[in-house]
């Protein structure tokens, strides 16, 4: 079996079948493939080359009358093929020009709706977005105010002005000089830093000093134990397209569509698992084919997604799922174009 991509005229067959497949939802026979204008080859040529692309692990025949299909490792091949720096197609600029043209002026939420919502549209799949986590939140600025009953609000500000607060109840009672102290404490020892790193750093400074902490530690012992810095907000997922799944040849049967329905109504889940498939940072892009976790079909999913950013803030990931036969080119282009003018970077 060789190693090597494929070059020359296998790559060319391997392109011309993958387009194909994509087009149709159908397994790809030679003689189909001899009259792309693009192809100067007879059927018998193509069907040698497409048999020596199977043993490679390009290709495989789901019956043996029948065409053959792409593999994951051949859509791993196309999609690393596609070039996330390019524009793309006119109409798709337009199209997510017009629902996000002016997303400074559109409130976060509102803009990260209409973001999965044109991912969606240019994709026919499923466009999602996820919002960090707060334990991923940049501190900016922590404040505490004593609300008396033991009662604590937890004001914090991470950069961009975006404001979070919520109560806290603790066991004893903390005076509003000692809660200055403690939120004095946290603004000049770690602005910049992520409330998950600085739970971590405090609970391992804690336990170097042991008893012999002082009163400071001892109150953001007590303030973190009962969700400081927790992660109660939680990643929120914005989902749109679902209805686009319905008739795919890959999800045919209806048990199918309910079991991928079931696990999207998951919404943790899926947080989750677009976390665990997008977390490289600095990659423009990850494409990930075949999906880990249940429902089993995900297996036959794919996942094209980025980070993205507002002036340089880690906000979240952007990504489109569904299953692998997908226009690759047309998505990437479109996930690299959303993600720099999310960026202020392309206003135009």
């Amino acid at each position: 079996m060789l190693s090597k991509v494929p070059e020359g005229r296998s790559r060319g067959t391997l392109m011309a079948v993958i387009r194909t497949h994509i087009q149709t939802g159908e397994p790809v026979a030679s003689r189909t493939v001899s009259r792309q204008k693009k192809i100067r080859l007879s059927p018998a040529s193509i069907r040698n080359i497409m048999m020596e692309l199977e043993k490679e692990g390009y290709l495989e025949q789901p019956h043996t009358s029948a065409g053959r299909i792409p593999t994951g490792k051949a859509y791993r091949f196309y999609a690393s093929q596609c070039d996330v720096s390019q524009l793309p197609s006119k109409a798709d600029q337009q199209l997510i020009l017009s629902h996000l043209g002016k997303f400074s002026e559109i409130p976060e939420e509102v803009l990260l709706e209409r973001t999965s919502r044109v991912l969606s549209l240019i994709s026919h799949n499923l466009g999602v977005v996820v919002r960090e986590p707060m334990a991923q939140t940049i501190l900016e600025h922590i404040h505490f105010v004593r609300l008396g009953e033991r009662r604590i609000l937890v004001v914090l500000v991470s950069p961009h002005s975006q404001v979070r607060h919520h109560v806290l109840r603790v066991e004893h009672e903390i005076p509003q000089l000692e809660l200055e102290a403690a939120s004095q404490y946290l603004n000049q020892h770690f602005q910049g830093w992520e409330l998950g790193k600085i739970r971590a750093e405090l609970i391992h400074q804690v336990r170097q000093e042991g008893a012999n902490c002082d009163s400071v530690l001892r109150d953001l012992r007590e303030l973190y134990a009962q969700g400081m810095l927790e992660d109660n907000c939680a990643g929120e997922i914005f989902l749109e397209g679902t209805s686009n799944l319905v008739g795919q040849p890959e999800l045919a049967d209806p048990v199918q569509i309910r079991e991928l329905l079931r696990a999207l109504e998951e919404k943790q889940d899926l947080i989750h698992l677009l976390c665990e498939c997008i977390r490289v940072p600095g990659d423009p892009l990850q494409v990930v084919i075949g999906l880990p976790g249940k429902p089993s079909l995900l297996k036959s999913f794919a996942l094209i997604g980025a980070r993205f950013s507002c002036e340089g803030e880690t906000t979240g990931r952007l990504a489109i799922l569904g299953p692998v036969r997908m226009e690759y080119d047309r998505v990437i282009r479109a996930i690299g174009y959303i993600g720099r003018l999310l960026q202020r970077q392309e206003m135009n």
